[in-house]
C-alpha cells in the first residue's frame, strides 16, 4: 500500500553555497572538461558539501560542459517567455498559504501560462514562495505525456531491487495552447501502473491535484490480487518508494502542490546542474496530438563493467552545466510528513530543481537527490516542454542509493482520449 501511495506521486505534473569570483576563473569556461577528485577544488562553490566530499574522495566525477546562456533559455518557446512578460503584476500571494491569487478576484486563477512572477526580487519576504510558482508554471507548460521507465535500487555491490513502470499524466492549467475543459478544477492528474516484477505487475495509482489553495491530493491505489481500489493519505509522498532510497516528492525534485510547504530564499549562487543536451531535442509528430522524443540512456557505473566511481553515479550521456541558481528552503507543517527542512537549487532562468538536501524532522541532514532533465521543442519552435529524465536519491547515512527514471523515449500527448483519467481507468489496468 505504502509503494502505490508514493508510486502515484512519482515523476508529478539543497546546503547553501555562493559562488566566489575565483572559483569562477579557475576552470575553463570554454570547453568541456571533467571535475574528479584531481581538480575537486574547482567545484567548491559549485556544488552542495555532501556531494563535493563524494568528487573529493573518488566516488563521483563529472563532465562540465559549457553553453550559451542565451541559446539555452531558448529551449523554451518564444510564446512562453512572452506570456511571462505579460504577467507582470498579474498575480500577487495569498499570504496565509503561500496561494497563486488573482488580485482581482481574490482568488486562485482558474488558469494561467507562463511565469507569474517573471521579476524576483530577493528583498522580497515573498520570494521563495514566488519562486515555487514559477518552478510550477515551467512544469505545466508541457501539456500531457507519459514514459516506461525503471526504478532501480542500488549499493555499493550492485543492484538489489528493479521496479518497471508507465505514468502518464495532464496538465490543466499552464498549458501552452490554452485551457481545455476540466469540470472537476483540477490543476493536474496523472495515472501509473507497475509493469516489473511479476509480484507486483498490475498494482496501479490515480492521483489529482485541486486547483485551490487548502486541499490535499486525492490519490487512490489498486491491488490485482483484491480487484479493490483504496484511497490513500497525500503525505505518503515523504515515505520511501518500495524500500527504495526514492521518495515520491523526489518528482521533479518537489512533486507537492506549492502550498503544502512553507518557502524561505536563502541565497542565490551557482551550481552543476545535471542535464541532456543541453538544448532542445527534437520532438517527432506521431498524430494530431502525440509526440515523441528520443533520449539517450543515462547508463550507471554497475551496468558498466570497470567503470570508476560508486554503483550509482551515471556515466554515460550525462552532462553537467554552469547555472545561476535561488537557494531555498521548503518545510511542511504536515505532522505525517516525514522531512524536515528541505533546501533546493532552483535555476534563476528555468526554474527547475537541480539538487536538493533533505533533513528529518529533528534536524539532521540524511538525504540528497540530484535530479536531471531535457527539454524538447517542435519544428516551428511554438511549443516546448521541460521534463525529468533521472533522479539519483542518496542516503548518505546508509551509504545507499536508488535511480529513477532513464527512460529510452517519452512522448508529449496533448489531448489524452476521453475519460482515461479517472478511477474506471484505475480498475482496468490488470485486464
Amino acid at each position: 500500500m505504502r509503494l502505490l501511495g508514493a508510486l502515484i506521486f512519482m515523476l508529478a505534473l539543497f546546503a547553501p553555497a555562493a559562488m566566489g569570483e575565483d572559483t569562477a576563473a579557475s576552470f575553463p569556461p570554454d570547453r568541456e572538461w571533467t571535475l574528479d577528485s584531481n581538480n575537486w577544488q574547482l567545484a567548491k562553490d559549485l556544488l552542495p558539501e555532501v556531494v563535493l566530499n563524494r568528487v573529493k574522495n573518488g566516488d563521483y566525477y563529472f563532465k562540465v560542459v559549457p553553453i550559451d546562456p542565451d541559446k539555452f533559455k531558448q529551449n523554451y518557446s518564444k510564446a512562453f517567455w512572452e506570456a511571462s512578460e505579460a504577467n507582470q503584476g498579474k498575480y500577487d500571494l495569498d499570504p496565509e498559504t503561500c496561494g497563486l491569487r488573482d488580485p482581482q478576484s481574490g482568488k486562485m486563477p482558474d488558469f494561467f501560462f507562463g511565469y507569474p512572477f517573471p521579476k524576483i526580487d530577493p528583498a522580497d519576504p515573498q520570494a521563495g514562495c514566488k519562486i515555487a510558482w514559477n518552478f510550477s508554471a515551467a512544469t505545466f507548460q508541457s501539456n500531457g505525456g507519459g514514459a516506461t521507465f525503471t526504478l532501480n535500487g542500488i549499493s555499493t555491490n550492485g543492484e538489489f531491487k528493479r521496479i518497471k513502470l508507465w505514468l502518464k499524466a495532464q496538465a490543466y492549467i499552464g498549458r501552452h495552447f490554452g485551457p481545455i475543459d476540466n469540470p472537476k478544477n483540477l490543476r493536474g492528474s496523472q495515472m501509473v501502473n507497475v509493469l516489473e516484477p511479476n509480484d507486483i505487475d498490475g498494482v496501479g495509482g490515480f492521483g489529482e491535484r485541486i486547483n485551490d489553495w487548502t486541499s490535499q491530493d486525492r490519490a487512490w491505489f489498486y491491488i490485482p490480487a483484491t480487484r479493490r481500489v483504496r484511497r490513500i493519505n497525500a503525505a505518503t509522498r515523504s515515505d520511501p518508494i518500495a524500500g527504495l532510497d526514492l521518495f515520491a516528492d523526489d518528482g521533479n525534485c518537489y512533486a507537492g502542490k506549492v502550498e503544502y510547504y512553507k518557502w524561505k530564499l536563502i541565497g542565490e549562487g551557482k551550481i552543476l546542474a545535471p542535464v541532456i543536451g543541453p538544448y532542445s531535442l527534437p520532438q517527432k509528430k506521431i498524430s494530431d496530438t502525440r509526440w515523441e522524443i528520443e533520449i539517450p540512456y543515462l547508463k550507471a557505473a554497475y551496468e558498466t563493467p570497470g567503470a570508476k566511481g560508486v554503483p550509482w553515479l551515471i556515466v554515460e550521456n550525462l552532462k553537467y552545466i554552469v547555472r545561476p541558481v535561488w537557494i531555498v528552503e521548503g518545510r511542511s507543517e504536515d505532522p505525517y510528513y516525514n522531512f524536515g527542512k528541505v533546501i533546493m537549487y532552483f535555476d534563476k532562468d528555468m526554474y527547475r530543481i537541480y539538487w536538493k538536501l533533505v533533513h528529518n524532522r529533528s534536524g539532521e541532514y540524511f538525504y540528497n537527490a540530484q535530479c536531471s532533465y531535457h527539454w524538447s521543442k517542435t519544428d516551428d519552435g511554438s511549443f516546448s516542454s521541460v521534463t525529468q529524465n533521472g533522479v539519483i536519491g542518496v542516503n548518505d547515512k546508509t551509504n545507499r542509493a536508488a535511480i529513477g527514471g532513464r527512460y529510452d523515449t517519452q512522448f508529449i500527448e496533448h489531448q489524452f482520449e476521453e475519460g482515461f483519467f479517472q478511477l474506471a481507468t484505475l480498475n482496468r489496468l490488470s485486464d
